[in-house]
């Protein structure tokens, strides 16, 4: 299926094999020490490792070609395993404030915290190598589901930081409710972050408006423009996993040959296509000129030309995704 394929596939097994690395290292700390706040550190690497499991699956449903079922591919299952791991994420929160909550209530005081910080501390280290590997290797192959995954991984990383800190305070002070009390911090966190995820993959799915991708599309369309892409409408873009999907209407000279249009669909598409590195394809219509595109028209000896060019408009996002030409 191709070498970006493999990288992704690699990717993905390292990530399953590093999460249950990792969480081997805190469910040893938390049971070494009973501590409330390793116990939610420990909880979420449970769903990073459900996560890791999803990843792997699918990425291999996304590398499946189009078909008649699916002539866009099978990419939107990354925003799909996305959504479920925003679920995951969101009943790891729940479980922490519940053992927090009892925690704080019965006040349990963590054991054996220098050990147990020892473990975690090994722990976010291999996560923190992980989530670089994960964006690096997501990023090269345009996956979405690895950089979701990666940022997930990096933020695990930010709550492993704030648990040690937490739990050098317990041991410097002997404040023993610090402990849940930083164990709902972290519920609360996480809570957050699965509201982020699945905000993601509900646009994902429902295709919202990329607008950093559209104005990357809009750059390179306006960048080194020749005189016989007059105007640009309807610009549409979505991503369906690793592929990327325009649609657009380009004005063209209504004296432009079958080949002269081939040409500039090819030269289109193959820079649409260089933004982000990656593959898909992209649809161009052309619509022909009239006379009210003469006065933005930069075409040179001109047969049709009814008035002077008298200033090019450039193209921007708002002009590119009107529906209509105007």
């Amino acid at each position: 299926m191709g070498i970006a394929h493999d990288d992704r596939m690699r990717a993905g097994r390292i990530a399953l094999a590093i999460g249950l690395l990792v969480l081997v290292s805190k469910v040893s700390a938390y049971l070494l020490t009973g501590s409330a706040a390793i116990f939610s550190d420990a909880s979420e690497s449970v769903v990073n490792v459900a996560a890791a499991a999803l990843l792997i699956w699918s990425l291999a449903v996304a590398a499946r070609p189009a078909d008649l079922d699916h002539p866009y591919g099978h990419g939107k299952v990354e925003f799909f395993t996305a959504g479920i791991e925003g679920g995951l994420i969101g009943v790891a929160a729940v479980m922490i404030a519940i053992h927090a909550g009892r925690e704080l209530v019965v006040g349990v005081a963590p054991q054996q915290l220098d050990l147990g910080m020892l473990l975690l501390v090994g722990g976010g280290g291999l996560n923190a190598a992980l989530g670089i590997y994960l964006m690096r290797v997501g990023r090269k192959t345009g996956s979405l589901a690895l950089v979701a995954d990666a940022r997930h991984v990096l933020a695990d990383v930010w709550t492993s930081v704030g648990v040690l800190g937490g739990l050098a305070a317990v041991w410097f002070t002997g404040w023993t409710f610090l402990d849940p009390l930083i164990a709902l911090a972290v519920a609360v966190w996480i809570l957050r972050e699965a509201a982020a995820l699945a905000r993601r993959a509900v646009e994902g799915l429902m295709d919202a408006a990329d607008e950093p991708l559209l104005d990357q599309l809009v750059a390179s369309l306006d960048r080194e423009r020749p005189p016989e892409w007059i105007d640009v409408h309807g610009l549409r873009a979505w991503r369906s996993g690793a592929e990327l999907h325009v649609d657009l209407h380009m004005v063209v000279p209504r004296y432009w040959n079958a080949d002269g249009l081939h040409a500039i669909h090819e030269t289109i598409s193959a820079r649409l296509m260089a933004v982000e590195q990656g593959t898909g394809d992209a649809v161009v219509h052309f619509d022909p000129c009239r006379p009210r595109h003469c006065a933005g028209c930069a075409m040179a000896d001109c047969p049709v030309r009814e008035q002077p060019c008298t200033a090019r408009r450039a193209i921007t996002r708002t002009r590119a995704t009107q529906s209509l030409d105007g």
